[in-house]
């Protein structure tokens, strides 16, 4: 079970070229007149914290590595009203009131639910699971104590990831999943709901947001799907391919490596003798010399067939 991982250093050098630049964007005013001028100013100035300040660009990049490995990647962008600074205290609720800010987040394909039926991305509702602390939301929502407590954590569910369906170490992190609804004839105000368990939703009403925040990268479609494609599907039938010609050349070097002796009968020759070096050894001539038994010697086409799968690997993912 011997893995040569040509997969992985495909897939970062892939990684490295496409974030090699840092992004670079920049608001523009459509207007003309002083006031959009500056405007435009202060927000190129906001782009610049984001980016930096907020690590915006380490979400895109993660997001470009979800992409690369399983064909989409997602950052979603809400507003998180207990970030920032204490704007103030409520004294009927007896809590802090913060200023708010911009939270970014990402999302693997396995954490976002949308209609598979369609043939673009023009979703009009998308399901997104995050994984949050149990006591910050019951701090959160103290009214869902009971239900809070009684959802199974991340250690208690069998969670499904890139290794297969494992279990958790403890944790106090649980599912919870949210709802966007575009704006539409349906629903001229959008929907938005914060769902903790079916007997416990924290919010239900209109979308708070111009569109739904959940944005997509991928590097191509499936097409006819809403799917993301990644050239290292292509290549994961021929890492599948290496690793088992690598097995193949370390089981026979594993299972023959301590060579046998071929001794002819009536040789005369023990084994006590043949241990260690500088020994003399005697042999009857007529009977024929020792001679070692090589069984570790790997046929040449194993090891061309090698290089040749990790060229195909290069060429189908554009990676020299």
């Amino acid at each position: 079970q011997l893995a040569v991982n040509h997969f992985r250093n495909t897939a970062m050098h892939l990684l490295n070229m496409t974030t090699a630049n840092r992004p670079a964007m920049e608001a523009r005013s459509t207007n003309t007149d002083f006031k959009s001028l500056v405007q435009t100013k202060l927000a190129n100035g906001l782009l610049d914290y984001y980016v930096i300040e907020k690590r915006l660009e380490e979400y895109l990049k993660r997001a470009a590595e979800y992409a690369i490995v399983l064909g989409e990647g997602y950052v979603k962008v809400e507003w998180d009203s207990s970030g920032g600074e204490p704007f103030g205290f409520n004294e009927e609720t007896q809590t802090t009131i913060y200023e708010g800010d911009i939270k970014f987040s990402n999302l693997s394909p396995l954490d976002v639910v949308r209609d598979t039926s369609r043939e673009d991305q023009d979703h009009d509702w998308v399901i997104v699971r995050n994984f949050r602390n149990r006591y910050e939301l019951i701090a959160k929502y103290p009214d869902f104590e009971t239900e809070i407590m009684g959802i199974e954590s991340k250690d208690d569910q069998e969670v499904n990831n890139l290794f297969g369906t494992i279990k958790e170490e403890k944790t106090d992190l649980i599912p919870i999943y949210e709802f966007y609804h575009r704006r539409s004839d349906a629903l001229p105000d959008g929907r938005y709901m914060i769902i903790i368990s079916p007997k416990a939703v924290a919010y239900d009403g209109p979308l708070p947001y111009r569109f739904i925040p959940v944005f997509r990268m991928a590097p191509s479609d499936i097409l006819g799907t809403p799917l993301g494609y990644t050239p290292m599907f292509d290549c994961i039938p021929l890492q599948e391919t290496v690793n088992a010609l690598y097995s193949t050349v370390a089981t026979n070097q594993n299972a023959f490596g301590v060579q046998n002796i071929l001794l002819p009968k009536g040789a005369n020759i023990n084994t006590t003798e043949l241990s260690g070096g500088l020994n003399i050894l005697e042999y009857e001539q007529g009977m024929g010399k020792p001679e070692a038994l090589n069984l570790t010697q790997t046929p040449a086409e194993i090891f061309n067939f090698i290089k040749m799968i990790e060229n195909q690997m290069e060429t189908l993912s554009g990676i020299n």
